[in-house]
Formats: C-alpha cells, sequence, structure tokens
C-alpha cells in the first residue's frame, strides 16, 4: 500500500505545482475568468488534503484491496489534472517583454486563442471534478483511518539462521578484525562502538552473528546480549528487552514492577562495574542510537557495543574517537564463485561441471559479490536441473524470482525496509535508476539536472535545486543504495550507478507504481492501458506501435541507437506534445530536428554526441527549458532566440578533438551574440568564443549566478573588463579560460582587491607574464590548471602554499630548466601532471613535500633523463605514469636499474609509447 500511495503523492505533487502556475496566469485575468480560476482552486484545495492524507499513509502496509484501488484512482485523476493543466499551457505559452531583464513571465497572446484554450481546460475541469466527488463519496476512501499500531505497520523480521563456519567464505579477513577489536589487547579502558555497514546482503549480521557465538568472545565479557532494533523500534521496549538480556531477568513479571525511568535506572546500576558486549543489530536512525547508547554507562575497562547498519552515512555521523567503522564490500571474484560451487553443487564437492561454467560465471557477474544473493541464487540452484538451458532461464528472470518464494525472496525482504526508510523524494530520486540499462553508469551532473527537469527537487534556503540534489544523491550513497563508479579528484561523485540486483528490485517497484516504461530487448509494445509518465528504449529494434500512448509522456530516453530507429524519432517527436525531459544523447542526427521545438513544455534537452551543427531560431519558443545540452556536437554559433529562454540554468556548448595529445585548437566553443545578460539565471556557460562579440566580456556581469564560466579567444585586452565581470560572480566555482592563440598573454591582474573568494577550479590557457597574485589567495582551490603559459619563473612559489590544493596541471606552462617542491609545500596536493615541459631536465622533491601526493604522470618532456630527485620521499605515491619520455629515464624504471630501490615502494609504475600507427603501446614496471 505505501509503495502504491508514493506514486499517487508524485502525481499529486507535480499536479500541484502545475496548478499553482496556472492560477498565477488566471491571477490577471480574474474579472473575465473567474469561474474558471474557482475551479482550479477547488482542485487545488482537494489536492492539498489529498496530498496530507497520503503523506499520513507514509511507512505502512495494508492489505485493503477498495483502498488500494481508490489509491490508484487518486493517482490516475491527478495525472489528469497535470495533463488538462500542461495541455493548457501548451496552447497559452509564456513569453517575455524583450527589454525586461527578469525571470518573471508575462503571459499575453491572442484574446480568441486565449478564449479557446480556456474552454477546452474548464470543459475539462467539469469532468475532473464529477470524478472528484465520486472518489470523496465512497466511505472505503479512508486513508487517515489507518491507525498508528495497527498491521499496517508490522516490520519485516529476517531470520537468520546460525552461520555455519564452511559458509564465511570471503569473511575471513572481516572475522579477524572483529575478534581482535573484541578481545586480548583491544580490551581499551572506555566503551567502545565497532559499526559494522554494509549495503543490505552484504552479510553484517551474518558476520556478526558467527564472531559473538564464539564462545572464546563470551568468556571475555561479565554479560552480553544480542538485540534487534529495527527501523520501526520502540526505544522503551528494546530497552526492556536489554534489560532482560543482559541482566538475565527470567520472568517477565520481574519487569512489570518499573516504569520506563526505572528500566533505565536498573541498567545503569548493573553494568555500571561490568564488562559487557552488546549487539545492536539493525540500526537505522541517528536518534535511536542516542536514545539506546544514552541509557547505558560506560561499564567497567573494555565493554563493547557492535551496531550493524546498512547506512555508512549513519556511522559515520555517531563514530567517535576511540571508535570503529569496519565496511563490508563484495566478495572478490575468486571468493564469489567459491561461494556460489559451494552452494550450488554440493553433491559434487563444489566443483561447477564445465557446461554449466558459462552460465556460472554470468550469474556470479550478476551478483556483484553480494554473499547473501550468491548463495540464495547457488541454493536454488542445486535444486534446478543441472542443464545450460535452466541455468540461462533464471538468468534472464532473476527479478521475477525476487518477489516469488524461492531462496531469492531474502533479497526483497532484505532491501524492503531500505526502500521504505526513504522520504517520498528520495524514493523518487532511487526508482529514477530503473529507466538506466543494466550495468549503466550516469554522471552526477546529468543524473542531478534530471532529477530538477522532473520536479523532484525543492529548493532550500542557502542552496541551490543542484546542491539539494546533490545532497540527496550523497544520502542514497550513504545508504548503500548507490554505488559511487568514479569519484571525482576532489571526492566528490562524478558517476554512479546501482547494483544489478538493487536494480532488478527497483524495476519491480517502478512497475508496481507505474513510474517508468521500459523497452528493451526486441520489445513490441503499445500502450498498457496506464498513463505512462516516463519512457525508456534500451534497444534499436524497439516496436512502439501505438503512438497515441506517448501522449501523456513526461520523459524520453534512448539508449541504443540504430539506422532504422533513427528514421523514427522525428513521428516520435510529433506525439510527445506534454514531454519535459528529453534525452538524445548519442543519437545518429545530423541536424536539429524541427519538432523538439513544438515542445514548448520542455525543460531538459540533450543532443550531447550528436552531429548537430545548427540551433534553428524557434529554439525562442522552449520557454521553460533549463537545460540545454550540446556538447560533443558541431554547433559553433547560437542564434539571438537564445535569449528568450529566461530560465535555462546550464549552457554546455563545446566539442573537443584530439587523438593522443591536447592541442591549443583542439577545443571548439560557441558564438553567441551580444545579449547575454537576457540569461539572468544562467549557472553554467561554457565554451563562449569571445573572439567577435568582445562587449559580452562586459555583459558578464549581470550573470550572478553563474557557478561555472568558460571563455576562449580572449585578447590581451580583454583583461581589464574580465576582471570587472568576474569580480560581482560572487558564487563562481569554476573559471576556464583561453586566450585566442597560444601566443597571445591573458591579463587577469586586475582583481587583486576582490578575487572570487570561493573559486574550486581554474584553468588558464595561453601565455602568461607571471601568475596573477589573487590566486595565491583562493583558499577554496582545489584543482588549477597551466597550459601554454611558458611562464620564466617557476610557478610552484605562488601555489605551494595554497592550504586545499589537490591537483596541479602543466602543461607547457615553464620555460625554466628545474622544478623544486621545497618542504612542507603542496600539502593536499593528490595529483601532479607534468607535459610538454621543453626545457625540463631535473625535478627535486624535498623531504615532507606533496605528503599526500598519490598520482604522479610526466609526459613527453624531452630532456628529463632522470627519475625525480629523493621520488623516494613520496610514500603516499600509488601511480607513477609517464608517456613519451626519454630512452634513459624509461631504463631507470626498470626492475634491475640501479635507481629501482627510489621507486620500489610505487605499486603501479606504467610507460607508454605512441607508435607511429598512432596507438599506445605499454611497458608495466610495476
Amino acid at each position: 500500500m505505501a509503495e502504491l500511495a508514493l506514486s499517487a503523492v508524485s502525481a499529486v505533487s507535480a499536479a500541484l505545482v502545475l496548478v499553482g502556475e496556472v492560477l498565477t496566469f488566471l491571477d490577471w485575468e480574474v474579472n473575465r475568468q473567474k469561474d474558471v480560476r474557482d475551479d482550479v482552486q477547488r482542485i487545488r484545495h482537494w489536492l492539498s488534503t489529498v496530498q496530507a492524507s497520503l503523506e499520513h499513509m507514509d511507512g505502512k502496509e495494508g492489505d485493503d484491496d477498495i483502498l488500494k484501488d481508490r489509491v490508484s484512482q487518486v493517482r490516475d485523476l491527478a495525472y489528469d489534472i497535470e495533463d488538462v493543466l500542461d495541455e493548457f499551457r501548451v496552447h497559452v505559452p509564456i513569453k517575455f517583454h524583450r527589454h525586461r531583464i527578469s525571470k518573471y513571465a508575462e503571459g499575453y497572446i491572442h484574446p480568441f486563442k486565449h478564449w479557446n484554450a480556456l474552454h477546452k481546460m474548464s470543459s475539462k475541469i467539469q469532468s475532473i471534478k464529477r470524478t472528484m466527488d465520486g472518489i470523496i463519496t465512497l466511505d472505503r476512501f479512508r486513508f487517515i483511518s489507518l491507525e498508528e499500531g495497527s498491521s499496517s505497520g508490522a516490520q519485516v523480521e529476517l531470520y537468520h539462521a546460525t552461520p555455519k563456519e564452511d559458509d564465511m567464505v570471503g569473511f575471513e579477513g572481516y572475522k579477524d578484525t572483529l575478534i581482535n577489536l573484541l578481545v586480548g589487547d583491544s580490551m581499551s579502558d572506555g566503551l567502545m562502538h565497532i559499526w559494522v555497514v554494509g549495503i543490505g546482503g552484504s552479510g553484517k549480521t551474518f558476520l556478526v552473528k558467527n564472531v559473538y557465538e564464539g564462545k572464546e568472545i563470551w568468556k571475555e565479557y561479565d554479560c552480553h546480549a544480542w538485540i534487534r532494533v529495527s527501523r520501526s523500534c520502540k526505544i522503551n521496549e528494546v530497552l526492556r528487552s536489554m534489560l532482560k538480556k543482559l541482566c538475565k531477568v527470567r520472568k517477565q513479571s520481574d519487569l512489570l514492577g518499573l516504569d520506563d525511568e526505572g528500566v533505565r535506572d536498573k541498567l545503569k546500576s548493573y553494568l555500571q562495574q561490568r564488562r559487557y558486549l552488546l549487539v545492536l543489530d539493525d540500526v537505522w536512525r541517528e536518534d535511536d542510537w542516542k536514545s539506546l547508547v544514552y541509557a547505558l554507562p560506560q561499564g567497567s575497562g573494555g565493554s563493547k557495543i557492535i551496531l550493524t547498519s546498512p547506512k555508512h552515512d549513519l556511522a559515520k555521523s555517531c563514530v567517535g574517537s576511540s571508535d570503529y567503522i569496519l565496511e563490508i564490500k563484495g566478495l572478490d571474484w575468486k571468493k564469489a564463485c567459491e561461494l556460489f560451487c559451494k552452494k550450488a553443487f554440493p553433491s559434487n564437492e563444489g566443483r561447477c561441471p564445465r557446461e554449466l561454467e558459462e552460465w556460472s560465471q554470468k550469474i556470479v557477474t550478476k551478483c556483484e559479490g553480494l554473499p547473501l544473493a550468491i548463495a540464495a541464487l547457488g541454493s536454488l540452484l542445486s535444486k534446478k536441473s543441472q542443464i545450460p538451458i535452466e541455468w540461462k532461464k533464471l538468468h534472464d528472470n532473476i527479478g521475477s524470482e525476487i518477489y516469488s518464494d524461492s531462496n531469492l525472496a531474502i533479497i526483497s525482504r532484505i532491501l524492503l525496509p531500505s526502500y521504505k526508510d526513504l522520504s517520498n523524494i528520495l524514493k523518487n530520486c532511487f526508482l529514477y535508476f530503473s529507466i538506466f540499462p543494466e550495468d549503466y553508469s550516469i554522471a552526477r551532473e546529468r543524473l542531478i539536472r534530471l532529477w530538477i527537469a522532473e520536479g523532484f527537487i525543492k529548493e532550500r534556503v542557502g542552496k541551490t535545486l543542484e546542491d539539494v540534489a546533490e545532497d540527496y544523491l550523497n544520502e542514497l550513497i550513504g545508504r548503500n543504495l548507490v554505488v559511487v563508479s568514479k569519484w571525482d579528484f576532489d571526492g566528490r561523485v562524478s558517476i554512479c550507478r546501482v547494483q544489478n540486483l538493487i536494480r532488478e528490485f527497483i524495476i519491480l517497484k517502478s512497475k508496481e507504481e507505474n513510474f517508468v516504461k521500459v523497452l528493451a530487448e526486441s520489445d513490441s509494445s503499445s500502450s498498457t492501458g496506464y498513463k505512462i509518465r516516463r519512457l525508456s528504449i534500451h534497444h534499436s529494434k524497439t516496436r512502439w506501435s501505438d503512438m497515441s500512448g506517448l501522449r501523456c509522456v513526461r520523459s524520453l530516453f534512448i539508449f541504443e541507437w540504430g539506422d532504422s530507429f533513427h528514421s523514427r524519432i522525428r513521428k516520435f517527436l510529433q506525439h510527445l506534445k506534454l514531454v519535459r525531459s528529453l534525452d538524445l544523447e548519442g543519437a545518429h542526427l545530423a541536424e536539429f530536428p524541427e519538432e523538439i521545438v513544438e515542445l514548448t513544455l520542455l525543460r531538459y534537452l540533450s543532443l550531447r554526441g550528436t552531429k548537430v551543427a545548427t540551433v534553428p531560431k524557434s529554439i525562442k519558443k522552449l520557454a521553460y527549458l533549463e537545460t540545454l545540452d550540446l556538447k560533443h556536437t558541431y554547433v559553433n554559433k547560437l542564434p539571438f532566440e537564445i535569449y528568450a529562454l529566461k530560465f535555462l540554468r546550464h549552457l554546455l556548448v563545446y566539442h573537443y578533438n584530439f587523438k593522443n595529445y591536447v592541442a591549443f585548437d583542439s577545443v571548439q566553443g560557441v558564438e553567441i551574440p551580444e545579449g547575454v545578460q537576457g540569461l539572468s539565471v544562467i549557472q553554467k556557460l561554457s565554451l563562449i568564443n569571445t573572439t567577435k562579440h568582445k562587449k559580452l566580456i562586459e555583459e558578464l556581469k549581470i550573470l550572478v549566478e553563474l557557478r561555472k564560466l568558460g571563455l576562449i579567444g580572449l585578447k590581451e585586452e580583454d583583461g581589464r573588463a574580465l576582471c570587472a565581470s568576474i569580480k560581482e560572480m560572487r558564487k563562481l566555482l569554476t573559471l576556464d579560460v583561453r586566450s585566442s592563440h597560444k601566443e597571445e598573454y591573458i591579463e587577469l591582474d586586475h582583481m587583486d582587491d576582490n578575487p572570487p573568494s570561493i573559486l574550486q577550479r581554474l584553468y588558464l590557457k595561453g601565455s602568461l607574464r607571471k601568475i596573477p597574485g589573487w590566486i595565491s589567495s583562493l583558499h577554496s582551490l582545489v584543482r588549477i590548471g597551466l597550459r601554454w603559459s611558458r611562464l620564466e619563473s617557476s610557478p610552484l612559489e605562488d601555489l605551494q602554499d595554497l592550504p586545499n590544493l589537490m591537483e596541479l596541471q602543466m602543461v607547457d606552462a615553464y620555460a625554466g630548466d628545474t622544478l623544486e617542491f621545497k618542504s612542507e609545500t603542496f600539502k593536499k596536493l593528490k595529483f601532479l601532471h607534468l607535459e610538454q615541459i621543453d626545457r625540463l631536465n631535473t625535478v627535486i622533491v624535498e623531504a615532507k613535500a606533496m605528503p599526500k601526493l598519490e598520482k604522479l604522470t610526466i609526459c613527453k618532456c624531452e630532456k628529463m633523463e632522470m627519475l625525480p630527485l629523493y621520488i623516494n620521499n613520496l610514500t603516499k605515491l600509488q601511480e607513477l605514469l609517464v608517456y613519451d619520455m626519454h630512452n634513459n629515464f624509461i631504463n631507470r624504471l626498470k626492475k634491475n636499474s640501479e635507481f629501482r630501490d627510489m621507486i620500489e615502494h610505487i605499486p603501479v609504475i606504467h610507460s607508454y609509447t605512441l607508435k607511429c600507427n598512432q596507438y599506445w603501446s605499454l611497458q608495466n614496471f610495476s
């Protein structure tokens, strides 16, 4: 029930937002359109009431089929309301005064067209009102009748069988660590909290139970207890359970005379002078942790509390200086196969028959190292016929097995509490991953922009929508529901995904809630009778027979393109009148489809990676557009009409063209006409070619919301105007500037009195006479790139004391022969890249310089024959990568070299040489 209610809540919330926008328009016409306005107001009141009732149901379950049907009716009616209001907005588009710089729209249209649209909306609203009245008058529509404490609040209890020693495949190291923390020399004076965290199915409880039940553990403690907490626990009941088990209360009657305060007092008095071991299994909330732990005394020296939780962020927020976090990760491939075969082939002593090896490996791969899933699948397959066709069937239908009565049902039962613990907004964000194909990783920024376009994200005081969305993503990662495929250099998420079995789980949830319609393989599908809100096409051979079923689609994603599908995309677009997100990344498009500009409600448009070269003037019709992603297209000029997009927040238009080394002219930006100040809410503007319109640089000062600015084609005389504009951008985080050609100087010496103080990333590409003095005051700077700077003096003096600098890139940036990294400098630097510094022959690393350096890359420094002097001082160095270096330099990397002992501590040492066929050859000296 709660899952069905979520889809209704989402639909109602979206409809309420639209009601507010339409009412704003009708306010201007209140005298002539009072009846319509009153009807819309009544709808808003009804939606608000239903929304409150639905949110009251959140987290509760029930088996009332009639009530489920009513919730489904509410969802569908909310969709109908949304459709009617969106259709009205399509026919009554917003427009703006050309000379008014404002984010507020003025609606004005031809009177007849205006009246006609209102008449159609009024007629449909009457029908909606009748449906509303019908739902309200049904006695069984009782949202708030679900009372606290009813069966709907029952928690899912998971049965944890007693672990067997021979099932502990891959857990040996974790087990040894946990035992060492519980016994022997680890017995410290104070109370120690040991957090064991990991995704559902990782084996947290399994591991702790195996260790906890060891006889050698119990003898170290005066008393011990295992308490299951769960997400819906009642603290006073948990404390009574603790008292009963720790204090060995044999009769329930002994507790009857104690009130809640008495229970706490008795616990404290009993445990104060005792060494105790307490396991709190399945902790979900910080408030629960505080309530439980604060009720317990320190105990005598060496008392321990073990807490298991699926939420890594919870452990990090609760852990103290003397505490410990043990994170359980997936099994490696060898251990995963060993566990699977042990379970799947018990009668064959865990040996896999040759004919089943291929499907065994595919099934183990699907589990991504999760022990519970591996063991469950192995046990399930041990009962099936051991022939490849049966194993293929299971592999292809794992999702349906998760919700069956088979062994795999335990996966659903374990993931369900994590899902239910999410807020409605987080559930929507989590379900969004069901849109993407299996093993698909998505960039953080793309995901965040899509969430915003969907209307999931609401602003908070002091934070942008993008900031709030990133907080939500980090929360999903902290709960171990989303995994990070790649971290950015500064510790932020770069690319993320969900694991395969979690994806199977959310796909089933998405189907229940009509969240997304996915067409995979060679599906031939039409409208299912449901209002499809999101359509995701995973295969180029997909057929869609009923084009009318596309009318209600709000988001379209296509992840595989073929020539035959490409010929049908324009027909698709003709039917997507209400679409808000259109992601055509990688499409085989040679021109901007004219049908797109008729999709007037679009908020997100991505043509990234297509061959589109021009943008039509009719782009102005997309008045609601927030993101226009034209990266890696051939667009090099935008029309003046781009300034009609008053809600545009992200304008990304550039193309890279290089094979092996980045050349000065390898990036293509975009020309835009004067008038850029019209984009008053723009946050990302990159890369803009300023060559032909120098007035643009002065106009930039109006764009005070900018977070990222990328400019190319700068002349030395542009420096003063650019500095004046940047001074006004108090929210600027990334600045990327490039001169018109290598020899042209970048002049940025006019900001010493008021530099962009929160700047985090700075890229200067072009000649520099010196490092601008204000750069050394950028305490938030984490990355700096100097390319073609050709500085006469070393830039290290100006950069070495930046307190948070993590990455330094230098490409043809210095004309000298020596770089000296002095002691106690570059204290947080992790990545150093040196490339094409033609005269460089000596690099010196003094003791305690770059103490955190992890990766050193040296490319095409032709006169450098020696390893960096004292490179052995870089004790944290994990990778040494060299490209096209002198043979003498490469010879010093070899294991038989007399200099080898200087780099013996580096795990990865690779040398790459560019061959005449333009491919790299690798020599591994690790």
